[in-house]
C-alpha cells in the first residue's frame, strides 16, 4: 500500500482543521524574557468557539488518524519483497528493423 495519497489527505485534513482552529480563536499571547533563561516565559491564551470547534476538531483527529495510518503503511511498505518481473521470452525474428540503415548505396 502506498503511503503517499494517506500523508497528502493527513496534511489536508490537517491544515483544514487547525486553520478553523486557529482561525476564529479570541485571546491574547504574550512573551517574557529574562536573564536567567529559565525566566523566559511564553504564555498563549487562546479560545475558539462554536461552528469551528465543531468542525475543526474531528478534522485534526482525522488527520492524525491518516498520518498514523501513514506511517504505518510506510514502515510496512519496507518489509515487503519485490515481485519479480515477468517477461515474454520470444525468439529474436529478424525484421527490417534491425537491418542497418544505408543511406548511400555503394
Amino acid at each position: 500500500m502506498k503511503s503517499d495519497r494517506l500523508v497528502i489527505f493527513a496534511l489536508l485534513f490537517l491544515a483544514a482543521g487547525l486553520g478553523l482552529l486557529f482561525g476564529f480563536t479570541n485571546g491574547t499571547t504574550g512573551l517574557n524574557v529574562g536573564y536567567p533563561f529559565s525566566e523566559t516565559r511564553l504564555h498563549l491564551d487562546i479560545t475558539t468557539t462554536g461552528i469551528p470547534v465543531l468542525v475543526g476538531l474531528p478534522l485534526v483527529a482525522a488527520g492524525a488518524l491518516l498520518l498514523f495510518f501513514a506511517l504505518v503503511a510506510a514502515i510496512a511498505s519496507q518489509f515487503r519483497r519485490e515481485e519479480p518481473v515477468l517477461t515474454l521470452h520470444l525468439p529474436e525474428m529478424q525484421t527490417r528493423r534491425r537491418e542497418p540503415f544505408a543511406e548511400f548505396e555503394d
